[in-house]
């Protein structure tokens, strides 16, 4: 009928639109990253400007008194590129084990 295909149209095109304005605010925040990177990239103290261009928020965790040891997790979630997660040694000792493993499974192509 066409009212319902119509109706669907609607839905898809407001649908689009919101993914459009999320792309288009991904650019936004990645051309102002580049732009901040390019005029400090030989900096010697981080200034409020900086950090506040550089990360978008900070979240800090609840305490962790495990092992005789205090850890706190920090999550640092930077302009337009979001929360990087960085591995810890042992992953990285894990997977260059399953390469050197298994090498042809990671080679890389053009």
């Amino acid at each position: 009928n066409y009212e319902n295909e119509q109706r669907e149209l609607v839905k898809r095109v407001d649908e689009d639109e919101k993914r459009l304005a999320c792309i288009e605010q991904t650019s936004l925040d990645l051309k102002t990253l580049l732009r901040v990177l390019r005029s400090s990239t030989a900096f010697e103290e981080l200034t409020p400007t900086l950090v506040n261009s550089l990360i978008r928020r900070i979240e800090v965790h609840n305490n962790d008194k495990s092992g005789g040891h205090c850890y706190v997790r920090v999550d640092i979630y930077f302009t337009a590129i979001g929360l990087i997660d960085i591995p810890t040694e042992d992953e990285i000792k894990s997977l260059m084990e399953k390469i050197q493993a298994n090498p042809q499974e990671y080679r890389l192509t053009a």
